[in-house]
């Protein structure tokens, strides 16, 4: 390999770095409407797919287009994801202020969570510009824990690097929604290319 091309392969790979980073930004201040939230994320996560795929590089003007798309594509992707955080907040309250119970509600409380982390992220990987909210849900419904297990864990360990890293450093929460969606649309990809593979390998019918 030449040394010019390695040269461009290295700035290539920054460049990338910097977009996620970017992305990250864009995501916590689209955030700020607390509902607009998860289409923020899910956003970054399409805009960054196609950067990956050779699109042109993340800006204020691409983002700000594929997050009113991804507000538009429907309520579910509006409201589901805040009712949920709201109802798992009231129940680790009611757990803290000593509930009945508390060994098995923590436990259940813990598993609702890990999967509504996991079909969160889910969802926002597969959204594409132009799909409906209750569909991708849908879909991301079927995918966890059954399919990609593989998957579902590179993500929970995604989530909780992300979580660590805020915690040490909390002015990196600014920043980390972007890393998340870089691996969001890693797994993406990996599920996607091995049902790509699973097809090939079917017979004739």
């Amino acid at each position: 390999m030449s040394t010019s091309s390695t040269r461009a392969t290295v700035d290539g790979r920054f460049g990338l770095f910097a977009d996620v980073l970017l992305l990250g930004v864009f995501t916590a201040v689209a955030s700020v409407g607390v509902i607009t939230a998860f289409p923020a994320f899910a956003a970054a996560c399409a805009l960054l797919r196609e950067r990956v795929a050779g699109g042109p590089g993340v800006g204020v003007r691409p983002y700000l287009l594929c997050l009113a798309q991804a507000l538009r594509a429907g309520p579910a992707g509006l409201l589901i994801p805040p009712a949920v955080a709201a109802v798992l907040a009231v129940d680790a309250l009611a757990i803290a202020a000593g509930a009945p119970g508390r060994p098995v509600l923590a436990t259940a409380l813990a598993i609702a969570l890990l999967a509504a982390v996991l079909l969160g992220l889910r969802a926002a990987g597969g959204w594409r510009p132009g799909l409906r909210w209750g569909a991708v849900l849908r879909g991301a419904a079927r995918q966890v824990g059954r399919r990609d297990l593989g998957g579902d864990a590179l993500l929970l360990v995604a989530v909780g690097t992300a979580v660590a890293v805020v915690t040490l450093l909390p002015i990196t929460a600014l920043l980390l929604a972007g890393p998340l969606a870089a691996a969001t649309v890693a797994v993406d990809a990996r599920n996607v290319s091995a049902v790509r593979a699973g097809w090939r390998r079917r017979p004739p019918c």
